[in-house]
Parts: structure tokens; sequence; C-alpha cells
């Protein structure tokens, strides 16, 4: 059975799970709609989030599978993608720049560069920034890294926000403190090699 945890009145998740490989479901629920960001590969999350009666727009934060694997199996309002989601979902509105929306709650979708999943996409939603997974790092021959101009580029755009806390996919403390998160970034991008574009963990 799926779990949900309410953080505060208006946003809730959807815990991510190991088996099947299924990302956390961020919740936010506006005046008008239930804004979802991403939606899991696990049927039972699905279920969950198909419970709440209201119409429903979705933001997904990058390609892999465990982030987008219900996209085929529920109806959506309107679906927010970055470009390379897009070839992968062949629908939704590609969000090149930023996109504002009231709906009771300030909602702020936002491209989001990361070593992770390229044209990953975040959404603020009040005190919260939903990130995915686009804090973590890829990885190259074998090894994990970071690229250093886009972990740069990120760590800027991260700052910009006015998001106290951020919601980390996969992460057990799912919520957690702005400047933490991003001192760890920070701390990563300090260790670069100015000769070299990635930085080698």
């Amino acid at each position: 059975m799926a779990e949900k945890i309410d953080i505060s009145e208006r946003i809730s998740y959807i815990k991510a799970t190991e088996n099947p490989l299924s990302a956390d479901i961020g919740m936010v629920l506006g005046d008008e709609y239930l804004w979802l960001f991403d939606i899991g590969a696990d049927k039972a999350a699905l279920e969950e989030v198909l419970k709440i009666q209201k119409p429903k727009k979705l933001v997904i934060s990058h390609f892999h599978p465990d982030h987008t694997g219900n996209f085929e199996h529920a109806v959506f309002e309107e679906t927010f993608v970055g470009v390379n989601t897009f070839k992968y979902t062949h629908a939704g509105t590609i969000v090149e720049k930023e996109v504002f929306i009231d709906d009771g709650i300030k909602i702020h979708i936002f491209p989001l560069p990361s070593s992770h999943a390229k044209g990953s996409v975040g959404m603020e939603a009040g005190e919260y920034a939903f990130l995915g997974d686009a804090t973590y790092a890829t990885a190259k021959q074998g090894r994990v890294c970071y690229n250093a101009s886009v972990l740069k580029e990120e760590i800027a755009v991260l700052k910009k926000l006015s998001a106290k806390y951020f919601l980390i996919s996969h992460d057990e403390k799912y919520v957690q403190k702005k400047e933490k998160i991003i001192a760890e970034l920070e701390e990563i991008y300090s260790k670069r090699d100015p000769k070299e574009s990635y930085i080698w963990l």
C-alpha cells in the first residue's frame, strides 16, 4: 500500500518505493487543481493519487522511468515537462522558461540544470521546492561525477528560489532545509579541478 505523508495543510507526498522502483510523488492542493510533481511507477501510488477527486495538473521532473512510469495510466488537465522528457512522453507543455501560476498557493515551475538528468524541471509551491533527483550526480566511465559548469548553474538557480525547504526524491529525509542542500552542493563544487569538465567523487 502506498504511504501518503502530509507536510502542511496543502503539501503532501506519496513516499518512494524500492520495489518497484518508484519516485516520491509530490502533491500540492490548489484551490482549483491538485498539482502533482512526478507520477512515479508504482501502481499503488497512482491509485492513491486518483482517490483525490480534483482535476489534476502534472509536472514531471525528468524522464527516468521511476518518475514517469504511471504517466500513460492517468488523465491530466495539463502536463509540464522538460525538452528531454518530451521525447519520452510525446505530450505536455515544454518548460523552457519560468512559469508562474496562482491557484490559492503560488506555483512556480522552472527549468533546473542538473548533472543527473539533462532538461530537468523543478516546482516551487509556497515555502517548498520540489527538485526530484536534480541535485544528484551522474555516472561516467563507471565513476560518479557532476558536470562542473552545470552544477554551478544549478546552484545559482537554487539560490534564487524563495522556498525555505527543498524536497529531494528517494531521500529518507524528503524535506530538507534549502541552506543545507546548497551548502552540500557548494562543497562538491569547491573540489573541482579547473582543468576538468567533471568533478569526480
